[in-house]
């Protein structure tokens, strides 16, 4: 019998209700083995097989309404097929349930409900659900956090094959969480994942080989592991893939090479990445000089709140580089950068408190400012310190020394 013949065979079965060859053939369409994957039809056949009461259907249709996969997303028929499923112990719908929850698709999000929906899931022996319980614990999502149940359960999804807990096993050993430090461990984790084409394992992979942890130091095989990583789209190893260009690592050094891979990255909304094209921009690097261009990509970057950003925008608009100058607006990001602990950003904002520009002038803030860089040994600063002193009184001083010990203290990097 040819395979258009089985097929035809099999879609005569299902039209007459056979649920065996239903749901056969929904798996056919939904998996796309053996003929052009088909979500619609997938779902009437699911469909077709939950009405006659098929467990495994029941919950894959529930979850088809529920993503609105091949059908109308219909979330009330999403948890009637489901909670249909789940009353009779399919781990499939009850880990279903719990990502819902966790999510808030189709219900209010409810963490704790999630927890108990991956946990009953996860004794079932469901792999996704024991990697999502794992997960919850690492976070305390729904729980207490708790390190030791969360390696359980990521090493109990690993053994069946779940990347995500191989490479979360990989981080626990790396930090020390929930076992003991080991970057041998961790990148035999790495391995294991990068070896099944997992882009996050090859990153981490490629890292360790970058850094000598785990492994002997080797730049090529990081770069190896890198690039595959960044060949699949992800954005980190894409940075990565463009600092090497950028510092001419291992590679000969090509800014425009370098653009391109940050650009990538940066597509992704890498706040690193836009932050190195910024940087480009600024010095004119692989691309042509263009502070306007610099600026919108430093703000970009500063939507993750990344510190060196905030003080590049300071920089840029108390100098007037990109933009109109405005001292306002450059306090604004410098005390966003100061207050992370960047040093510079602090030594600026004493030099604007002592100026009074974007700032009502306040010598004891100028002193306090300057005092904080100070103690991270930024040199303007220290020669700041004396200048700001000069213009306060013995009681004054007590009191920018104060401000400048609780600064110190406060924002710290």
């Amino acid at each position: 019998m040819s395979e258009n013949t089985e097929i035809t065979f099999l879609i005569g079965q299902a039209r007459s209700g056979d649920v065996t060859a239903q749901l056969t053939l929904a798996g056919l369409y939904d998996s796309g083995l053996g003929m052009a994957q088909n979500m619609g039809l997938a779902a009437q056949w699911y469909r077709e097989a939950a009405r006659q009461g098929s467990v495994e259907a029941q919950a894959r249709v529930g979850e088809m309404y529920l993503e609105g996969l091949g059908i109308k997303q219909d979330y009330d028929e999403a948890f009637y097929w489901l909670r249909l499923a789940a009353g009779q112990n399919n781990a499939d719908a009850i880990a279903v349930m719990g990502w819902s929850h966790q999510n808030g698709l189709g219900t209010t999000q409810n963490y704790k409900k999630a927890f108990q929906c991956y946990k009953r899931a996860a004794e079932l022996g469901h792999a996704q659900a024991r990697y999502n319980l794992g997960y919850m614990y690492a976070n305390g999502f729904g729980t207490q956090e708790n390190n030791l149940s969360a390696v359980k359960w990521y090493r109990l999804a690993a053994r069946q094959g779940n990347l995500k807990a191989q490479l979360n096993l990989g981080l626990c050993s790396l930090h020390g969480n929930g076992v003991a430090q080991s970057d041998v461990d961790a990148v035999e984790w790495f391995r294991k994942t990068a070896d099944h084409g997992f882009a996050k394992g090859q990153y981490n992979l490629g890292l360790m080989y970058l850094q000598g942890r785990g492994v002997p130091q080797d730049i090529d095989i990081a770069m190896e592991w890198l690039k595959a990583a960044a060949g699949q789209g992800y954005d980190r190893a894409q940075y990565e893939m463009g600092l090497f260009y950028l510092h001419g690592k291992n590679v000969e050094q090509d800014y425009a090479v370098a653009y391109n891979w940050f650009t990538k990255a940066a597509a992704e909304n890498y706040y690193k990445a836009q932050y190195q094209i910024a940087q480009l921009y600024d010095q004119g690097l692989g691309v042509q000089k263009n502070a306007r261009k610099a600026v919108t990509w430093y703000h970009a970057a500063t939507e993750k709140d990344y510190v060196h950003a905030q003080y590049q925008l300071g920089k840029h608009y108390a100098e007037g580089l990109g933009v109109d100058q405005d001292y306002s607006i450059a306090c604004a990001w410098y005390l966003k950068a100061a207050m992370q602990g960047h040093q510079a950003a602090q030594f600026h904002m004493g030099v604007l408190y002592g100026q009074g520009k974007g700032v009502s002038r306040d010598y004891i803030k100028s002193y306090a400012w300057m005092y904080a860089a100070s103690r991270r040994k930024e040199k303007r600063a220290l020669k700041g310190l004396n200048k700001v002193a000069e213009k306060l009184d013995h009681i004054q001083l007590i009191e920018a020394e104060s401000l400048g010990r609780t600064f110190h203290g406060k924002y710290r990097s």
